[in-house]
């Protein structure tokens, strides 16, 4: 197993455009470790990813590129004549469907999940995670996205539903067998959701969770069965969300593993966010995500000042 950083940059071959996913995996040497970024035109952010991986992670790394429109594959075809890094390809389909693929094919120990609107900031995150997930009771590192109830808002007026802990995803170091042991079990990094709100029978329950969807029955409450809930689910909330990565979590909590959270200082201190623009780009007017527009000028400052990297 190869521990060097990279092996050759691989430029844009259109070939690759054909072949499986899995396969392209597959035919990388495998390796200790791999910090995978994901893209989907969003070339500019995803560009800041990558630059932070190349300097922070220390490992090779692997951009796939989903379907681009913006000038994506061109673009990193030129980065990759300038810097150590391969690239794959891959049809746009939902994220946690492309990251079952990815852990399933991966020969590699360890993956390095890096969201394409991160930013590695220090030096000292990435042997932190390396100490913490050494455990052998630990699936992976990085930061504990805890369960919540979802408040009173937007598309739930009543009966909030609780939003499930998962490891949080835009920067979590995992163990592939792990992973894998949970895929094999059936689990799933695809978001879903537990209907509850009628708690006799979930086909039932499924349909009123429709309402919340619905402006004018939003405010329609049927509390009364929260007891109920409790009783038969140990859950007052109407549903459950399981967001990207929830399923796998619980999969591997109940076979005694756990995620080694970081916590502060390195939550603050190691990472920048630029939450939800692949979401924004791919689909107009998105809540709780940021409008690719309002952060174009930032990045393209933080590459230029931070990185050398002049872009128009």
């Amino acid at each position: 197993m190869q521990d060097s950083i990279s092996s050759a940059a691989r430029p844009f071959s259109a070939a690759h455009l054909s072949t499986p996913l899995a396969a392209q995996l597959k035919a990388l040497p495998p390796v200790r470790e791999r910090a995978i970024i994901i893209n989907c035109s969003t070339k500019l952010v995803t560009t800041l990813a990558l630059m932070s991986a190349l300097r922070y992670a220390g490992m090779p790394i692997l951009l796939i590129d989903c379907e681009s429109t913006d000038g994506s594959q061109d673009w990193f075809r030129g980065l990759a004549e300038q810097h150590e890094f391969d690239l794959a390809f891959a049809p746009l389909r939902p994220h946690g469907e492309t990251l079952d693929v990815i852990f399933a094919a991966s020969l590699d120990e360890s993956v390095l999940l890096i969201d394409s609107d991160l930013e590695i900031l220090q030096d000292n995150l990435l042997p932190k995670l390396r100490v913490e997930m050494s455990a052998t009771d630990c699936y992976g590192a990085g930061f504990l996205h805890r369960t919540e109830v979802m408040l009173k808002s937007g598309h739930t007026l009543t009966n909030p539903g609780r939003y499930m802990e998962r490891m949080w995803i835009p920067l979590c170091f995992l163990k592939t067998a792990a992973i894998r042991d949970a895929l094999k079990a059936g689990a799933t990094f695809m978001h879903s959701r537990d209907y509850l709100e009628f708690p006799w029978n979930k086909s039932v329950s499924k349909l009123l969770y429709a309402r919340h969807r619905i402006p004018f029955l939003r405010g329609v409450s049927i509390e009364g069965f929260a007891d109920a809930r409790q009783r038969i689910h140990g859950e007052r909330a109407a549903f459950r969300e399981y967001d990207t990565g929830a399923r796998i979590h619980k999969a591997l909590l109940g076979q005694g593993r756990r995620l080694a959270d970081l916590g502060e200082p390195y939550w603050s201190q190691s990472v920048r966010h630029y939450h939800g623009v692949t979401r924004a780009t791919l689909s107009e007017g998105q809540g709780n995500a940021t409008a690719p527009g309002a952060i174009l000028a930032e990045v393209a400052e933080r590459l230029r000042a931070g990185y050398g990297l002049v872009v128009s």
